[in-house]
């Protein structure tokens, strides 16, 4: 039994204090706080209560503030804190839970990583398939535009050549042919630059 009186000893810390925020009692389990102390010195957080707590005359219930990230007297903790008003003082309750606020703020952050992660991958695969719709469109228009048109050329220069043409026609004709051969050549080149395995 008293292994567990240990353990919750050390994670919580008892303070009384007059309503002008003078310490009259600390436990100082978690934080070190001298009876020449005033509560609402000690950190922002206590700073902001100090006119509702002077002034409330009617404090009949407990104040729960959980999750607070406190630095005291070069000393850091995150608590879960409960304000009581007892007869004649203030009773406030410090419960260290620095270690589950801690747990739970990298376990966020994991999950944080992996929605971070999913998107990533999954702008991926988007950017991915308009990257290959958009280079299907072009391959396309290369064949029916460049390649489908030379090919037309060619075989008109294919039916000119069967003419009686002079000597001079015949070398204008042999170096259109070249010319158009050369364009063929790189039309299909450019094409085949295009044409590559997206999931490899």
């Amino acid at each position: 039994m008293s292994q567990p009186n240990t353990f919750f000893s050390k994670k919580i810390q008892e303070i009384h204090v007059e309503k002008n925020g003078k310490v009259t009692h600390s436990s100082n389990t978690i934080f070190d706080i001298s009876q020449t102390d005033n509560l609402y010195e000690l950190h922002p957080f206590f700073e902001s209560l100090a006119h509702e707590l002077e002034h409330s005359d009617a404090l009949d219930r407990s104040l729960a503030f959980p999750c607070v990230q406190l630095e005291i007297n070069n000393k850091e903790a995150i608590c879960d804190i409960t304000i009581k008003k007892e007869r004649g003082f203030l009773a406030i309750l410090l419960f260290d839970y620095s270690q589950h606020y801690e747990h739970l703020h990298e376990a966020a952050q994991e999950k944080k990583s992996a929605l971070l992660i999913e998107q990533k991958h999954q702008l991926q695969k988007e950017h991915l398939s308009e990257k290959k719709a958009y280079l299907d469109f072009i391959r396309q228009r290369i064949d029916v535009k460049i390649i489908a048109q030379m090919e037309h050329i060619v075989k008109s220069l294919e039916t000119i050549k069967k003419t009686e043409l002079s000597a001079e026609q015949r070398n204008m004709l042999q170096q259109v042919e070249e010319g158009i051969g050369n364009f063929h050549l790189k039309a299909i080149q450019i094409r085949e630059e295009l044409d590559f395995d997206f999931d490899s």
